[in-house]
């Protein structure tokens, strides 16, 4: 069995790695320790971090290492260890960590030193020796320095750590002896600056607190620095709209926070990353760190008539650092400055799920002319784009190249890959030329009879008994992954079958009181409109007021659901007027009328009818019944027009003429002719986005992933690191080899 699976590959042989004993892992960050780098993991469920290491001195260019590399490989990808060894070391932070950040160090003697910050559930930011952790691995018996708290004075939410970035290899780096790394800490109210630095014996400090401001009204979810600078703080707002930036020296100077939002289009945002120094294939074009603003939007509660649930998304924004104007980027084929035409509509998955956390991957900066190939790359790309990602297609070149690449965890599970000026996640079926959506699967009318309705359906047709295409029909990146089900009289969706009274209105109809049931509910709804026309069929009968021999006989003969009775009007909030059923002229067929019946107890099923007895549904009910959404009704002509949210730009080119505006949201449509049908028969079929997305997941462990931490070092051009909470693990991936089964995916437990 595959132990990860990916988009083009499955790792069936993941490497060996070190147990961590993981617990609903969360924030993920590294720092320096000697002569290898410790990546921390907040290891929520047991109140504290696991500390794992990674050898970080640069490889020679053959990939052999480097005689003076004191970082052995058995110690490579294994955790600190307890002094039992075979456990990992439980550096008890305090209660629940969720995010860590990492503060890089050279001591006097030129070794590596470092810092992990971490936050949890109370008002307390927790300081972390990385040096100590491997001097007591190196010399047993020794204890790693105390576990310091720094009081913030309110629930801290996130910390983020302002490392230096090398200008040549974009790698982030250490501060020199004596020298201090800023880091920012949100609370819940405030935004406070922290000095943090070593003492004079080479280990961590208290950190200073250098200033705080007040946040309000901004509700802090995330936070992000720009790389390789401290000039400010950018905050994720979770109430308000967009990101907002905070200068340090406001920080500093106390008081109300200094602000500069950045809108998401009114959305409030989860998530956020700033993206790196980048490169286009213009080599004129080199893009300043900090240009880009990378924003995960929480989802919205409400749902759009005709739309399923916002899955809120992905969407991207430029800071105003460098040439650009400030603002959403525009929808392509228009340049990233370009913010006065349509922004672009938050990037989303095909199917189910929610984006979490995202973050840039560091791009490669192009050979410079007359320079020897270096570390960590050892690239002979003289032109962008440099950055490479394991593809698999098309076979004979799986490996891409990109300019600027992100990376974000879903629910699922899964990470995914973004092509960032492109505006769409990288797509294999893009280098197949088969990214359009198309009808997989169209079932006949079930159950099935004499003179069935036809069911219609525009688009490209792939089945063998109907080959077929209208390329124009569906949109690709508005086409979902789906099934969907049309269905004859269907019963309306949360109404189920209630309890009543049926009496008589003493004009020739029959009234059917729901008592506490407000139908308004679904009379205004947009989508189901429930109305004159449609039907009530009752699934059981009971004795009310009347105990006549006339409501027994109703009672003992009738069975459930025989008939549907249409509905004439509403004379109140809760009650129906509905037709009585003649007898049928040959007698043969008995009506409904409950004469000499007054009143009885009834059980009432509520199905649409009239003009339109069709209701169309998207999602698979048999493997997630709550992701089943109603979308509408089919017209009175039998045509539909299926709508759906935008959720990628994966076409290689668009039309500046005809761009892909909000307006273009029609999925697909069809038509049901008349026939005879019997109620609840429903047509089905399934549709496929044609978007097959780069990613990587554990398939055998499913559960979300939260954080994601891009990594590089000397040793390491790119590593991506995802907690995938749900399943109690960290994923390695490496995104030059991931269809490698050496060091593609590499899982943490």
């Amino acid at each position: 069995m595959c132990a990860a699976l990916l988009a083009a590959a499955c790792n069936s042989t993941p490497l060996n790695a070190g147990s961590g004993e993981l617990t609903s892992p969360t924030g993920i960050a590294a720092t320096g320790a000697g002569d290898r780098d410790l990546l921390f993991i907040a290891n929520t469920g047991r109140d504290g971090l696991r500390a794992l290491q990674l050898c970080n001195r640069a490889l020679r260019s053959n990939n052999s290492k480097d005689p003076s590399d004191s970082c052995p490989e058995n110690e490579n990808g294994q955790f600190i260890p307890a002094p039992i060894r075979v456990f990992p070391a439980a550096i008890d932070t305090g209660e629940h960590p969720l995010r860590v950040a990492g503060a890089r160090f050279s001591r006097a003697d030129g070794s590596g030193a470092g810092v992990a910050l971490a936050t949890g559930v109370d008002n307390h930011v927790a300081v972390v020796d990385a040096r100590s952790l491997l001097d007591a691995q190196q010399r047993p018996g020794t204890s790693p320095r105390p576990i310091a708290q720094l009081d913030v004075g309110d629930l801290a939410i996130d910390v983020v750590a302002a490392n230096p970035v090398d200008p040549g290899t974009l790698v982030e780096t250490s501060k020199p002896a004596g020298s201090t790394v800023t880091a920012f800490v949100a609370t819940r109210s405030e935004l406070l600056v922290l000095d943090v630095g070593l003492g004079p014996d080479g280990f961590a400090q208290l950190p200073a607190i250098g200033g705080r401001c007040t946040l309000a009204p901004v509700v802090p979810t995330k936070l992000a620095v720009v790389p390789g600078s401290d000039a400010s703080v950018y905050v994720a707002d979770g109430a308000g709209d967009g990101v907002v930036s905070v200068p340090t020296t406001s920080i500093r100077a106390g008081g109300a926070c200094t602000m500069d939002r950045i809108s998401a289009g009114g959305r409030s945002v989860r998530s956020i990353a700033l993206s790196p120094r980048w490169f286009e294939t213009d080599a004129s074009i080199d893009h300043p760190p900090g240009e880009l603003l990378l924003m995960v939007l929480e989802p919205l509660s409400t749902v759009q008539p005709g739309f399923d649930l916002d899955p809120g998304g992905l969407v991207f924004a430029r800071t105003g650092l460098g040439s650009g104007p400030k603002g959403i980027v525009p929808i392509p084929p228009f340049g990233l400055n370009e913010t006065t035409r349509e922004p672009m509509q938050p990037l989303s998955l095909p199917r189910s799920g929610f984006l979490r956390e995202g973050a840039f991957l560091r791009a490669v900066p192009p050979l410079k002319p007359g320079a020897a190939p270096a570390a960590p790359d050892y690239t002979t790309c003289s032109a962008a784009p440099c950055t490479p990602l394991y593809v698999g297609q098309p076979p004979n070149s799986p490996v891409q190249l990109y300019s600027l690449l992100a990376a974000v965890t879903a629910t699922d599970g899964a990470t995914y890959f973004v092509e960032v000026p492109a505006r769409r996640f990288v797509n294999s079926n893009l280098f197949l030329g088969t990214f359009n959506p198309s009808l997989t699967q169209q079932n006949p009318l079930s159950p099935a009879s004499a003179s069935p309705p036809v069911l219609t359906i525009a688009g490209c047709v792939i089945l063998p008994s109907a080959p077929s295409c209208d390329p124009t029909a569906f949109q690709p990146g508005v086409t979902r992954n789906n099934t969907w089900r049309a269905i004859f009289h269907s019963a309306l969706p949360g109404f189920g079958v209630r309890g009543g009274a049926l009496t008589h209105s003493g004009a020739g109809t029959l009234l059917v009181k729901l008592a506490q049931t407000d139908l308004g509910t679904w009379r205004n709804d947009p989508t189901i409109r429930l109305d004159v026309g449609d039907v009530v069929s009752f699934g059981a009968y009971s004795l009310s007021s009347d105990g006549s021999d006339a409501c027994k006989t109703v009672v003992n003969s009738e069975t459930a659901f025989r008939f549907e009775l249409p509905i004439l009007s509403f004379p109140d909030a809760s009650t129906m007027e509905v037709a009585e059923l003649n007898d049928s002229p040959d007698g043969t067929t008995r009506g409904f009328h409950a004469t000499g019946c007054s009143a009885l107890g009834v059980t009432a099923e509520v199905r649409t009818g009239g003009a339109r007895p069709w209701l169309v549904f998207q999602g698979d009910p048999l493997s997630s019944p709550v992701a089943t959404t109603a979308t509408g009704r089919v017209q009175p002509d039998g045509s539909f027009v299926a709508v759906q949210r935008r959720f990628d730009y994966p076409l290689p080119s668009y039309d500046a003429a005809n761009p892909p505006l909000a307006a273009n949201n029609v999925a697909f449509r069809f038509t049901i002719t008349p026939g005879t049908v019997t109620p609840k028969a429903l047509f089905s079929w399934v549709i496929d986005s044609g978007q097959s997305p780069t990613s990587f997941a554990d398939v055998i462990l499913a559960g979300f992933a939260t954080a994601v931490l891009p990594y590089s070092s000397p040793r390491q051009p790119s590593l991506v690191f995802s907690s995938v909470t749900g399943s109690n693990e960290v994923l390695q991936a490496n995104p030059a080899v991931l269809g490698s089964q050496t060091g593609g995916i590499v899982p943490y437990k």
